[in-house]
């Protein structure tokens, strides 16, 4: 038999676990286009001003609140197939000494 207390610890539990899992899941978001260089934030006079993909904009004055606002905004994008990018190895300046090999 549950009391009271015990249904309000119960629920307030189950709200808890919910919101770590949403936090999760919004900064796992935030995270994956974080690397692919797909989300720019940029601070403002009025907050700061998030920006998913160059097009799509949300300006909040909480960096937290801003991250949250594009996410529910834009919570698919990062599902999107994204094109990986190689980065070039760039051959060694001639005018760099090179190390000496000592094998």
């Amino acid at each position: 038999m549950n009391t009271p207390l015990q249904s309000i610890e119960m629920a307030r539990l189950a709200a808890a676990v919910n919101a770590n899992i949403d936090d999760a899941r919004v900064w796992r978001w935030y995270s994956d286009l974080m690397e692919d260089d797909r989300v720019r934030c940029e601070r403002t006079r009025r907050g700061w001003q998030v920006t998913v993909d160059d097009c799509h904009t949300v300006e909040d004055e909480s960096f937290d609140c801003a991250v949250r606002l594009a996410a529910q905004a834009w919570g698919d994008i990062a599902r999107a197939p994204v094109k990986l990018r190689r980065r070039r190895k760039t051959a060694a300046r001639p005018s760099v000494a090179a190390l000496p090999q000592f094998w």
